[in-house]
């Protein structure tokens, strides 16, 4: 019997999650963890965007304007993370021709806030609506351990799977845990569902996080 045709296989649909790590993280550190704490001293109320409460314990939320402020080391934070969002898009879209390519691209960090995490705090699953694309960067990890899973941002595929055998196996949609590091800036699309899990530890654990929007500049 003679072999069957080879099969054209296309892999769609893609959700990229893309790290990059600040090489001068532990330059800006101490200065970045002093105005955190700066901010949540300041705070009239433990969540000030007041964005889902509910959703949030045992932890400080700041308002959404976290790279408003003109410390060096905050413009510094900010001017990383826009220029490593701008590289990782402007490689996506080099890998699709199908997309137009701008000559130049304006990144808009228009939402940025931090979370200093105390122990048993959390925040439970969701997403970022209104944006494309979003940001988490690792200030200080505190006790955070991967195994096991202690104070680390899970991420949920955007498929819904309602049967599961050896048929689903072959494109597999279980949950991804990133390895908490410092220094370390992780880049999702804005639909992909995520969560901070519960952690415990005697020191707290600092992230900054945006929302952005993205456009050509002429």
């Amino acid at each position: 019997m003679a072999e069957p045709a080879a099969a054209n296989l296309s892999l769609m649909w893609g959700t990229p999650i893309v790290e990059v790590r600040n090489p001068n993280h532990a330059q800006t550190k101490p200065a970045l963890v002093n105005h955190c704490y700066e901010l949540e001293r300041r705070a009239a109320a433990a969540v000030e965007s007041g964005v889902t409460p509910m959703k949030k314990a045992n932890l400080y939320e700041s308002k959404f304007d976290f790279f408003k402020a003109e410390a060096p080391e905050v413009q510094a934070l900010r001017n990383f993370c826009g220029e490593a969002l701008s590289r990782a898009v402007q490689h996506l879209l080099q890998r699709n021709p199908q997309e137009p390519l701008p000559r130049q691209l304006g990144v808009d960090l228009f939402e940025s806030w931090v979370h200093v995490t105390h122990d048993g705090g959390y925040h439970e699953v969701h997403y970022h609506p209104n944006c494309s694309w979003c940001g988490i960067y690792y200030v200080e990890i505190g006790d955070c351990t991967m195994s096991p899973p202690n104070g680390v941002n899970r991420f949920f595929s955007p498929a819904m799977i309602l049967y599961e055998d050896f048929g689903s196996n072959a494109y597999r949609q279980t949950p991804v845990t990133v390895a908490p590091e410092e220094g370390k800036l992780v880049l999702f699309p804005s639909y992909v569902q995520h969560s901070a899990m519960l952690y415990r530890g005697g020191r707290d654990r600092i992230v900054v996080s945006f929302n952005s929007r993205l456009h050509a500049r002429a």
